[in-house]
């Protein structure tokens, strides 16, 4: 496949912008009755051109007026050559400073200057202007970038801006197709016969006809009925490429400029994020701790309030941490750009103040939030990726995160995120627990196998005759409602908790053994065993049978250990029962490949009281794994 880039213009009003892309295509960008009749552009135009290499470029044509810099900040999203145009007759204005420094806060590292009109100066003032450009983009990504003279409307410099534009493409690595399929729309439309058409870079992953995908951040999941590459058919499209893409069964409306196309329960909206921010040197007042702003990230745009990391203002030219707490919900990944404007014509002059790039994009709430710069964000600055996602994993605690959580966060592709993390976790930083999809860092482990041991502390107060307790009781008494994978890791690698069965236990405060053969003990398991699979309660066993509650309490904890009981969710059941109903189910999985709770309760003939404790039995004895609402067999059970 041919190398794929985006070039972007930008530059003042009037400087000859969309007549350049007309020129060098062929494709009048400016397709609106209204930009014809005034002679401006007000809305992003496209077209396409195959550069001498090879190459094929896609190229977004931008407004220059001040009043519609919101429309050329969704134009620049996701460009990677900007051409920078400046009239050689009026030379650097105000859109031009502008519009450089919205490029350079979103990232874009190459590009040149097309220095357009030069058939309305002679040699000498043309010789003034390129110095004064030269100047003007010293320290900056064009820096030593080319200064091409051309004219569009005589079409001098033509051919050696095609080769220049050829030249610089050659050193742009392009986007990366293994990152999460992401085309944040910036037009969408209807046309007869087909419907509902949207177009936009393809920033990461790829898409193919016939599949489906989500409109975030409220629209419905659609299927691809169609798409269209450098204006003619396609069945795929890759990262780096111009798309327009037909939706089928979706109106226009609900796939407005600002939403994203994603693969269905890949990425989630966020109202919050956490942000490294550049503030510009020309901002005309220091940048106040909660202030509100035009946040704008590739096409989306919406009103934010900046809450300030470890300062309560950052002065024009400097930077710092701060958290953004966003008016609508908007699609962000680790490592995106943003640009922060003045969010009414009245405020900062109505320009562009700063932007940075997305940290966390659904950070945690933080105790004492402000007053210092959370040591996590530091990190998650980090060039390293595997330092990105072990950062991500620490900072969500007892929570944890899924592979794809990670992945969004440390801004990587989902595979590099899953080859990262059986890294570490080979590596024993994270760790993980069969049949749980969530990660966690190993501080929390240690800190929940800590805070597990004072709660068994707490039960053998309460229970001193108990010989244990199950994890899930163990849960119950632990603050904050802990993951219950989280709390099966603390407890199993812990060298100070003991187990037997299901039980845990601390050992200095577990008490003497019972005797098993005692008149108590046989009274409790003959009552069981003709219980069968309807199962008894420690009160339904204790009916009928006189003795001391903790007596009895203790002998239920030694039948339970010796496996002469089974004990699920506080029932008691016959253990042999349990076997036969165990061959039966896995003979059902082995058959039908796997059960849900309606059929293996036609299976067993129990009630549901009885049905889940065993259904839970059968999972924690790796028997059985849950998927949904349904059980399959484990590959290894037990």
């Amino acid at each position: 496949m041919s190398k794929r880039v985006i070039i972007g213009t930008a530059g003042h009003i009037d400087h000859g912008k969309s007549a350049l892309v007309l020129a060098l295509t062929g494709i009048d960008p400016d397709r609106l009755k209204e930009e014809k009749e005034r002679g401006i552009t007000i809305e992003l135009g496209f077209a396409h051109l195959a550069l001498p290499s090879g190459t094929l470029a896609g190229i977004v044509d931008v407004p220059g007026h001040e009043k519609f810099v919101r429309t050329m900040v969704a134009g620049a999203a996701g460009v990677d050559i900007l051409m920078l145009v400046i009239a050689a007759d009026e030379g650097i204005m105000p859109q031009t400073r502008e519009h450089l420094d919205i490029c350079r806060l979103l990232s874009i590292r190459h590009g040149l200057v097309a220095l357009n009109k030069c058939d309305k100066v002679d040699e000498e003032w043309l010789s003034l202007q390129e110095e004064e450009v030269r100047n003007f983009v010293r320290g900056t990504f064009l820096h030593d970038a080319p200064i091409v003279r051309v004219s569009a409307a005589t079409g001098e410099g033509l051919d050696g801006l095609t080769a220049a534009l050829d030249r610089v493409a050659g050193g742009v690595a392009g986007k990366d197709p293994s990152l999460f399929f992401r085309l944040p729309v910036d037009r969408a439309f209807s046309m007869k016969g087909f419907g509902t058409v949207v177009t936009g870079t393809l920033v990461g992953g790829a898409v193919r006809v016939g599949e489906e995908v989500q409109v975030l951040p409220r629209g419905p999941v659609a299927r691809i009925r169609g798409l269209q590459v450098h204006g003619g058919p396609a069945e795929s499209s890759g990262a780096g490429t111009r798309t327009a893409v037909n939706l089928q069964g979706v109106e226009k409306e609900s796939a407005p400029r600002g939403s994203v196309l994603c693969r269905p329960g890949t990425l989630v909206p966020t109202r919050t994020a956490e942000v490294f921010l550049e503030y510009l040197p020309l901002a005309p007042r220091p940048l106040k701790n909660r202030a509100q702003f035009s946040f704008h990230a590739f096409t989306s745009s919406t009103l934010a309030r900046v809450l300030l990391y470890g300062t309560n203002e950052i002065p024009p030219g400097g930077s710092g941490y701060a958290r953004i707490h966003l008016s609508e919900e908007t699609v962000l990944l680790g490592g995106d750009r943003f640009i922060l404007r003045g969010f009414s014509p009245l405020e900062n002059f109505g320009y562009t103040v700063g932007g940075g790039r997305i940290l966390h994009p659904r950070p945690p709430q933080r105790k004492g939030a402000g007053k210092s710069v959370p040591v996590v964000l530091p990190l998650l600055d980090s060039g390293d990726a595997r330092t990105r996602i072990l950062a991500a994993v620490e900072d969500a605690g007892w929570q944890g995160l899924e592979d794809l959580e990670a992945a969004s966060v440390a801004g990587v592709g989902p595979d590099a995120a899953r080859l990262e993390i059986g890294e570490t976790v080979r590596g024993g930083e994270i760790r993980c627990m069969e049949g749980s999809p969530r990660r966690w860092h190993r501080s929390a482990v240690e800190g929940m196998g800590r805070k597990a041991i004072e709660a068994l502390s707490r039960l053998h107060d309460r229970f001193p005759e108990r010989e244990g307790f199950p994890r899930e009781e163990i849960s119950s008494v632990l603050p904050g409602a802990p993951v219950p994978g989280l709390v099966a890791l603390s407890l199993a690698g812990n060298p100070g908790v003991g187990r037997t069965g299901d039980l845990h236990f601390l050992p200095a405060r577990r008490p003497r053994s019972v005797e098993l053969s005692s008149p108590l003990a046989r009274a409790v398991s003959d009552k069981v065993r003709r219980s069968g699979l309807a199962a008894l309660s420690r009160a339904e066993i204790a009916e009928g049978i006189p003795c001391d509650a903790r007596e009895l309490e203790k002998t239920l904890e030694a039948l339970v250990r010796a496996g002469a009981v089974l004990r699920a969710k506080e029932l008691y059941f016959d253990p042999p029962s349990v076997e036969a109903l165990k061959g039966k189910l896995v003979s059902f999985l082995e058959k039908h490949g796997e059960i849900t709770v309606p059929e293996f309760k036609e299976l067993s003939g129990l009630t549901r009281k009885y049905l889940i404790p065993l259904l839970e039995h059968f999972d924690l004895a790796k028997v059985t794994l849950r998927v949904g609402d349904k059980r399959v067999l484990r590959k290894e059970r037990k």
